[in-house]
């Protein structure tokens, strides 16, 4: 602790549009790790010290989220610093009966996260920019290991960044193979790269996309002027009259072959990837649970509409396609071993008819043209593209509260994330790999995550959280229980 107060530096890192945009959630997964029959496995000691010596090469970390005039930015102040929220615990289980619980959520008494799914006030009545959980499990069988991160700091990648370096870090300092000091890495937090990036030529958006990125709203406005924490509570209130509910299904990478292989075949589209298969079956089963919703709700829906500037026409369903610009900027991917680990995602509108995502359940014709639609969609997303995309979000600082707006009044959506490319499975902290990985039991409505699955399995994990009634929907639908298998 004391090498980390002695070497931090106060500064102050202005944060964009592409961090704002995803603001409204956090980053939480539980890593669960397996003692080897070791005396000093993760010892508190090394885990603590291990983390420490990461924040130096992450100061942002421990810095306080201010907003002057709707800009943000992240104040670190050497005297007055925002520590992540750091704890440890007992627990009375024992890791064998958590595995034999195949890890679902209730295998421990007490919930290892320590967050919402939504950013909101910690202990100092801040919000914290790390949360970190250690529960040691019976005998020193085992560590559930906490670790979250909102998404005013990083996004999906950025959280692997750091807990990858972290486990780096420990494994080092456990083999004791370092002399004096462990050889600082560079990453980057400079929002600018990712301005500087961007082609100067830009594309027009879509109108869907336009609609999402440049529209305003009374809604909007409102949620834009609140401070984070005071937004987080109404969030976290908004959630509560709809709470989610969530489970985690298995794909098996001969389902998403032979997924695959019948849209190829189809003519509509010549190849289609892992995600625009897998994005169009969470879209049918989301889409189906959804239109079965009850009267009253279809009343609240059109209130919504009544009231609002729809997204949608009538009949539609959106799915909000998750990408990253990393891949697409070519400056940015030249930064390398240098990481820029801030905000640098966003969400693309794919819109389909409910009535085709319903029939894609018993037509290879309309699953292929909902796969080839995704496929369509997101190959449209170019660095001029992106580029509009940066112009949007960063031309009006209250953007991300008229899309977030926009996203809370469709109720006929689903918000489809990929972390499974994120080498989340090679968080080894130097006593082997986690057994398991796991997202927070409840998280925001309409959310649907594609999750890596550990080595000795093939496929893909699928996290699905959404409303009790549309989550029963999903359980008896046909389509998805013949092509996936329940975990938990």
């Amino acid at each position: 602790m004391d090498l980390f107060l002695k070497n931090i530096k106060s500064q102050t890192y202005a944060l964009n549009g592409w961090d704002f945009i995803s603001a409204f959630a956090n980053i939480p997964f539980t890593f669960y790790f397996k003692n080897p029959g070791q005396s000093d496995f993760m010892s508190s000691s090394l885990l603590r010290a291990s983390f420490l010596r990461t924040l130096q090469e992450f100061p942002i970390m421990a810095g306080h989220l201010v907003v002057r005039d709707t800009r943000g930015y992240i104040v670190v102040d050497k005297n007055n610093l925002n520590m992540p929220e750091y704890a440890e615990s007992q627990s009375c289980i024992d890791y064998k009966f958590v595995e034999a619980g195949k890890f679902s959520w209730d295998a421990l008494p007490h919930p290892v996260s320590t967050v919402t799914a939504v950013p909101s006030k910690g202990a100092n009545r801040n919000i914290k920019l790390v949360n970190v959980n250690v529960v040691r499990l019976r005998n020193n069988s085992g560590v559930a290991l906490f670790v979250n991160m909102p998404h005013y700091v990083v996004d999906g990648y950025g959280y692997a960044v750091f807990v990858r370096r972290w486990a780096e870090v420990c494994t080092w300092m456990h083999d004791d193979t370092y002399e004096n000091e462990l050889p600082l890495r560079e990453f980057v937090f400079d929002r600018a790269v990712v301005r500087d990036a961007m082609p100067t030529d830009m594309l027009p958006l879509d109108d869907a996309c336009s609609r999402m990125y440049e529209k305003t709203s009374t809604m909007g406005h409102l949620l834009a002027w609140m401070s984070p924490e005071t937004r987080g509570d109404v969030l976290i209130t908004g959630t509560k009259l709809m709470p989610a509910n969530g489970h985690i299904f298995h794909v098996s990478r001969n389902t998403i072959n032979k997924l695959r292989s019948r849209v190829e075949q189809s003519g509509l589209a010549r190849r289609v990837s892992d995600n625009d298969v897998l994005a169009a079956m969470i879209s049918q089963c989301v889409a189906q649970g959804v239109h079965a919703k009850s009267r009253s709700r279809r009343m609240f829906s059109s209130l919504v509409r009544s009231l609002t500037r729809p997204l949608l026409e009538r009949n539609n369903f959106l799915s909000l396609i998750i990408v990253d610009a990393r891949p697409r900027l070519e400056k940015l991917m030249q930064m390398a071993p240098a990481q820029y680990v801030g905000g640098c995602i966003t969400g693309v509108p794919v819109i389909n008819s409910t009535h085709s995502l319903i029939a894609a359940a018993s037509s290879d014709k309309q699953f292929s043209s909902i796969a080839s639609s995704v496929r369509s969609v997101v190959d449209t997303v170019s660095d001029k593209y992106m580029s509009g995309i940066d112009n949007a979000l960063n031309r009006n600082p209250a953007c991300f509260a008229h899309s977030l707006a926009l996203s809370i009044t469709t109720p006929e959506k689903v918000i489809i994330t990929n972390q499974s490319r994120f080498g989340l499975y090679e968080c080894d902290f130097g006593f082997g790999a986690p057994k398991w990985i796991a997202p927070m039991a409840t998280f925001l409505t309409n959310f649907a995550s594609v999750l890596p699955v550990g080595p000795n399995h093939d496929g893909y994990h699928v996290y699905l959280s959404v409303e009790k009634y549309v989550m029963n929907d999903i359980l008896s639908n046909g389509f998805w229980s013949t092509h996936t298998s329940l975990v938990y």
